[in-house]
């Protein structure tokens, strides 16, 4: 079964899931990246489905969904809770969440609220918190950060012409340059239609959406739950990931009692694509052991 389905969060908003996979296997809970989609998962979901049952969902506001009637309510603990919701929905027991990247934080949010969903995590290339730490770990900076994306958000002439030029051809290629050289991808190992499908995504949001998503991304930080999970944690890191280094999966990895790291030398924040035989093994050897 992988048919559109809807699951209701408690404020009443529709979220997209699908569930791929045999009824009775393990559940897997995928958690994307920030204002991405589950089109970053294609070869996870093709591989895990043989063997799990995968549960790939939406955002409120993204996959072609519409907007919340409140964006202003987009938090990383709302995110967490409609990640409950979903699994609830899909009726499975609890899973193993996967996150990625931005849904790093979101997996670890739903930990802190609902341990209960989660048999054990795995944790690509993402952070605990606070990105903008890297630069200065000022509070003024952080909120100044959020209030300014925020604004933009809302700032329909300036944003609407963006959005299009991501959806054009030259807006494509010119955000695919500039994740090449953030070490957001892989220049000759991230499939080029993995990038362009994520542009393509991006460019149809609503600007609220987009600009609360990133704010809540800034003003999250989830480092007060690493101490407490107790449950099987793996983290994957790309040692070429500008994004979130490697120093950042260590220090998570050391707050984490008994978690394992595996770092991917070469690979950048998208290693779950660049190199995603080599991922699924990983992660296949840490499942062989719960």
């Amino acid at each position: 079964m992988n048919d559109l389905q809807l699951a209701t969060a408690p404020d009443g908003e529709q979220l997209a899931y699908r569930v791929h996979g045999p009824p009775d296997a393990p559940p897997i809970l995928t958690v994307h990246g920030l204002v991405s989609s589950v089109q970053h998962w294609p070869f996870f979901i093709e591989h895990y489905q043989r063997t799990h049952r995968v549960v790939s969902w939406e955002y409120r506001g993204h996959g072609g969904r519409p907007a919340p009637g409140d964006h202003r309510a987009i938090s990383v603990a709302q995110f967490a809770d409609d990640a409950y919701a979903v699994w609830q929905a899909a009726r499975v027991p609890p899973a193993i969440v996967v996150g990625l990247s931005f849904g790093v934080q979101v997996a670890l949010e739903q930990w802190r609220r609902h341990a209960d969903s989660i048999r054990a995590l795995v944790l690509i290339c993402g952070t605990a918190g606070h990105p903008l730490d890297r630069v200065s770990s000022a509070a003024a900076l952080r909120h100044g950060a959020a209030a300014l994306v925020r604004g933009l958000g809302r700032v329909r002439p300036l944003a609407a012409p963006l959005l299009a030029l991501l959806r054009s051809r030259p807006g494509s290629w010119l955000a695919r340059e500039a994740a090449f050289a953030s070490g957001g991808a892989h220049r000759d190992s991230c499939p080029r239609e993995v990038l362009d499908s994520l542009f393509a995504h991006v460019g149809n949001l609503a600007p609220e959406v987009i600009a609360a998503t990133i704010a809540a991304y800034l003003e999250h930080d989830a480092f007060d739950v690493l101490p407490t999970i107790d449950v099987p944690t793996l983290i994957i890191a790309g040692d070429r990931d500008e994004l979130t280094p490697v120093e950042t999966a260590e220090r998570m990895q050391r707050a984490i009692r008994g978690s394992e790291l595996v770092v991917f030398p070469g690979h950048s924040h998208l290693v779950q694509v660049e190199q995603p035989a080599e991922v699924h093994a990983a992660i296949d050897r840490f499942l062989a052991r719960l």
